[in-house]
């Protein structure tokens, strides 16, 4: 209740906020979400001492902290609530106290007036409110980040009409231009240690494309209809009907669907829906947008996906202003991803990474393959034994001793992969993951023993049909692999005889010293890159002690005048920029000798 009051409490105030923020200064934004930022860190720190204490005072602290994040991410608009959205499904990261709070960003954002609600509507359908509807209920249904919906009748058919708040675009502007910094920062000192090269400028110019697309209502109606389209044949999905003649750009009618939202527990058990199949058909409902249709929901946070307790439990899909698509030669590529993990096949998940743009085309996919055939088998045996448990279900002793054994294992080849960075990461995977991870959150929150990939097999086991068109040529193309009957096989038994005179004629030219061999040192790479990270350590410790000693000389000798004054200072301030980087460099120095140790080389 207090929660509550407090948020209806900020709805005036927000607004205001908003709309002062769209028009102010970038420098100004950037201010207040940094100094927010830090100070949010140091009360989290000051809290977190409190863990060893008495457990409820702990929970209350972090109660409060929680609130302020939540009452500060109101504060700062449409950004910053659609990611308290996001981790407000993140059970299994975020303690209890904070879910309970962000919660409420989910679907109870301060809403607007009913009268500016019905101002707007007559301006952009052109009509008096009592000419477009029989009946409008002025008290908001629900409010939300960029928009609220109010009741509404006509023709006897109960409908909702969202309603988007004003001057969304000019805030948008605001956001995206500190965020494009940030994303170019990144760019420049993401270190890509982990061998994998996001391209942060085109994850944001994605996330900008689709943040203004959510906020054309005309857009989101036509998404609708798609989205429904593609799930017609699916009784145990609902799709709200879209009314196209009573939707502009800020408005959207449609109809009014009621539904549990998905992580109310409570509701869910009275309602007697089977909470472990409305686990499995969440997965199932990504899976099939994924790999059936190519266009997904970008955003099913639980203020966007409610059930009903039709069908055994009807998923219910709301708010289709974040929808992406993927390319079909990417879905193509996913599907084949998908069939190379099930049939452990290392150098078909490697084709298919190359398909759908993640791993680079003409890199060294050696050592790539060989930490994939690992990857598989452990998969693979895990899948296929009945009593084994997954390594995140495993003990912290069982998976640090797995992480040694892998370093033993793999070490050079991380190492490779690490230096190489095959991979890269393409924008629209951003909202694919995104998703998931809200929906991994809602799954276990449904179900306590919840798993994607436990739950998919049977579904991509029904996928056969989509690699080659039918169940039967793909089972066809599978016999005639396992007995090399392939087209293929055909013609490798027929190249056979050019293929040994080729490499009779290779082995022949590296006997005549025409052809060189070019061997990779991983130990020689260790070392020259260890090298140049401690020249560049001792490059710049000497250009610091330099204008140290040229601050120090100039003082000493050089005559008071105000030119002379301003060179000291000069000298002493570049002595101090050059010498913070010697400790980071010796850190870095550090950090890269534990890596190796770590990869036991």
């Amino acid at each position: 209740m207090k929660a509550k009051k407090e948020i209806k409490n900020a709805a005036g105030a927000m607004e205001t906020g908003w709309f002062k923020r769209g028009y102010g200064g970038s420098f100004a934004r950037t201010v207040e979400v940094w100094t927010f930022a830090i100070s949010f860190i140091f009360r989290w720190l000051k809290v977190k001492k409190l863990s060893k204490g008495d457990p409820k005072i702990y929970s209350e602290a972090q109660t409060e902290v929680a609130d302020i994040l939540r009452d500060k991410a109101l504060e700062l608009g449409p950004t910053f609530i659609k990611l308290g959205q996001l981790l407000s499904t993140r059970i299994d990261i975020l303690p209890k106290e904070y879910i309970k709070s962000l919660e409420l960003l989910q679907d109870k954002v301060p809403g607007f007036s009913g009268e500016l609600a019905v101002s707007i509507i007559e301006k952009q359908l052109g009509k008096p409110i009592e000419e477009l509807y029989d009946t409008f209920d002025r008290n908001p249904l629900a409010a939300a980040s960029l928009g609220q919906v109010h009741r509404a009748t006509l023709n006897g058919k109960e409908l909702v009409v969202k309603i988007q708040r004003q001057g969304l675009k000019e805030l948008f502007d605001m956001d995206l231009k500190n965020i494009k910094v940030l994303a170019v920062l990144l760019d420049k000192f993401d270190p890509k240690s982990d061998g994998a090269q996001r391209d942060w400028i085109s994850i944001y110019d994605e996330s900008a494309k689709l943040l203004y697309r959510e906020i054309d209502y005309r857009a989101e109606a036509l998404n609708a209809i798609r989205f429904k389209d593609n799930f017609a044949d699916q009784p145990w999905i609902k799709v709200p009907e879209v009314l196209l003649n009573m939707t502009t750009t800020s408005v959207i009618t449609m109809e009014y669907v009621p539904g549990i939202k998905i992580n109310d527990i409570k509701k869910i058990e009275e309602a007697g829906i089977d909470r472990q199949l409305l686990a499995k058909r969440s997965a199932e409902s990504y899976l099939t947008q994924i790999c059936r249709h190519g266009f997904f929901h970008c955003d099913p946070h639980p203020g966007n996906l409610a059930c009903d307790d039709k069908e055994g439990g009807r998923l219910i899909y709301y708010d289709f202003g974040m929808m992406d698509e993927l390319k079909t030669e990417v879905k193509t590529g996913l599907v084949n991803l998908i069939f190379g993990i099930y049939e452990n096949d290392p150098k078909e998940v490697c084709n298919a990474l190359e398909e759908i743009e993640v791993l680079k085309k003409g890199v060294d996919r050696f050592s790539v393959e060989k930490i994939c055939r690992v990857f598989l088998s452990e998969f693979t045996g895990t899948v296929q034994a009945k009593d084994s448990k997954w390594t995140s279900q495993l003990s912290k002793e069982e998976q640090k001793e797995i992480r040694r054994r892998r370093r033993v294992q793999l070490g050079a080849d991380l190492f490779s992969v690490g230096s190489d960075v095959p991979f890269k990461f393409p924008p629209t995977f951003t909202f694919v993951f995104r998703a998931f991870t809200s929906l991994d959150g809602i799954g276990k929150g449904l179900d306590p023993k919840y798993d994607l990939t436990r739950l998919a097999q049977p579904y991509l086991k029904e996928l056969v049909d989509l690699k080659d068109g039918s169940a039967l040529v793909s089972a066809a193309k599978g016999i005639g692999k396992k007995i090399g009957l392939r087209p293929l096989d055909i013609k490798n038994t027929v190249m056979s005889p050019r293929k040994v005179a080729y490499l009779e004629e290779v082995v022949t030219k590296l006997e005549q010293g025409d052809l060189k061999l070019r061997v990779r040192v991983l130990e020689s790479e260790r070392q020259f890159k260890r090298m140049e990270i401690s020249q560049t350590n001792f490059a710049t410790a000497a250009v610091a002690a330099t204008f140290l000693n040229m601050a120090v000389i100039l003082s000493v000798i050089a005559p008071s005048t105000p030119q002379a004054k301003l060179a000291v200072k000069v000298a002493y301030g570049l002595a101090g920029i050059f010498g913070i980087q010697v400790p980071v460099g010796f850190m870095k120095l550090k950090k890269f000798d534990k890596k190796f140790e770590g990869l036991s080389l």
